[in-house]
């Protein structure tokens, strides 16, 4: 679908990336000591017994290094200090604790001897998530093929102090014991990322759910899709399955309005050189069902709309006719009108005018097809339409009766 999903989501992200955030990504040198401690952070745990964490070295891709500390609960320390000197190897620090893993990139610490590492017991109750914001862009809406890519930035919460872990094993697991989001149905394309540890993604009836680990504290999720409309809206229950506490839309004016449940227009928000009309609303609560609808959304030309309504139509052996036909018809009684209100005669011929009539319907179609832009589509149709309106004389014939055509008018190019 025109890869309006991944559109969509580089377009937000060079928003808010900036031409001065070269630096960010430079390779800072190999530290020469990583250390810190082991903390389990839910209540009333400890550490256990021969905890291990791995420093592990890759160059291309490649593993180059690997080495290996233990830690307990009277010793929760750690110290590396034999890193390889060579600046095109990074490294990371690795564990894994109850059937969950994650790490630490060091190129992304600024201080890589002082790191606290909290692992947390695990828990397979959504009770403690909750979604803090949510954000829904759309910043591409394609009116030719009713086509709209959107993208949704999520930060998801665990107010607990264990790990959610989704349990499959579980002879009552299904969707609804996992992380999820509601999609409109139809949607193709979708894309998912997130800062979580690993997991898998599924696509279920309603959107799509994650078997990631959310350990307690704040996390970012991302993910975009793309979606087709029909008529001149797209609208679709929206299930808040965790809640939200601020949920926001934002939509450039002329792509659309939003009427949802609880949203109010608030204030426009300038994104790179778009402006976005921004729509939010508060305080909903869990498996809250949202009536959710963008209105007023862009068409297609008169063209691809007249083809779409013949069932079965050939857009050329059909609708090109049916366009000519009206074009023609609109001039012709134009002409007529003015000509007995001014005393002017045609004389262009009817082939000549079909003939240019014609070139307007294939203008339009290239229009529709993106062969042109609309600058040079208004200058060429308005030409075109000139040239079957030219040929008539300026003063009123010598008899109201005269049959005879004027005079052709050379003043405009053939």
């Amino acid at each position: 679908m025109k890869g309006l999903a991944i559109a969509a989501l580089f377009t937000v992200i060079a928003l808010f990336t900036s031409a001065d955030s070269n630096d960010v990504f430079a390779q800072p040198p190999t530290p020469d000591r990583v250390a810190g401690a082991v903390n389990n952070g839910t209540a009333g745990a400890e550490i256990p017994e021969g905890f291990q964490i791995s420093l592990l070295g890759f160059r291309d891709g490649g593993f180059v290094d690997q080495q290996i500390e233990t830690v307990g609960p009277d010793d929760p320390l750690f110290e590396f200090t034999n890193l390889m000197k060579d600046e095109d190897i990074q490294y990371r620090l690795a564990w894994e604790y109850g059937g969950v893993t994650d790490q630490i990139f060091l190129v992304d610490e600024a201080a890589p001897q002082n790191l606290p590492i909290v692992i947390y017991e695990t828990t397979d109750s959504l009770e403690n998530i909750r979604v803090g914001a949510h954000a829904t862009i759309i910043p591409t809406v394609v009116g030719s093929d009713r086509l709209m890519g959107v993208l949704d930035l999520v930060t998801i919460r665990n107010d607990g102090d264990r790990t959610f872990v989704p349990d499959p094993s579980n002879p009552n697991f299904t969707g609804l014991n996992m992380v999820r989001f509601s999609l409109p149905r139809g949607y193709e394309e979708l894309a998912v990322d997130s800062v979580l540890p690993q997991g898998q993604l599924f696509e279920i009836d309603t959107g799509f759910a994650m078997t990631n680990p959310i350990p307690p504290g704040e996390h970012e999720i991302i993910y975009s899709y793309a979606i087709n409309y029909s008529g001149t809206k797209l609208e679709f229950t929206r299930t808040l399955a965790f809640g939200v506490d601020e949920l926001r839309v934002l939509i450039p004016p002329e792509l659309g309005n939003v009427i949802a449940e609880g949203m109010e227009p608030t204030k426009t928000t300038e994104l790179g050189e778009t402006v976005y009309k921004e729509y939010s609303g508060t305080g909903y609560e869990p498996g809250f069902k949202m009536n959710f609808a963008i209105v007023d959304m862009p068409q297609p030309g008169l063209f691809k709309r007249l083809n779409e309504s013949i069932p079965g139509g050939n857009a050329v052996m059909f609708g090109s006719v049916i366009v000519v036909v009206v074009v023609m018809m609109g001039l012709v009684v134009y002409v007529l009108v003015t000509s007995r209100r001014r005393g002017l005669m045609l004389s262009v011929s009817p082939s000549e005018r079909m003939e240019i009539l014609q070139q307007i319907v294939e203008l339009d179609e290239r229009l529709e097809m993106g062969d042109i832009d609309s600058d040079e589509h208004q200058a060429s149709r308005d030409a075109l339409t000139v040239r079957a309106l030219a040929g008539m004389a300026t003063k009123a014939p010598p008899s109201e009766d005269r049959d005879e055509p004027a005079e052709k008018d050379d003043s405009y190019p053939g």
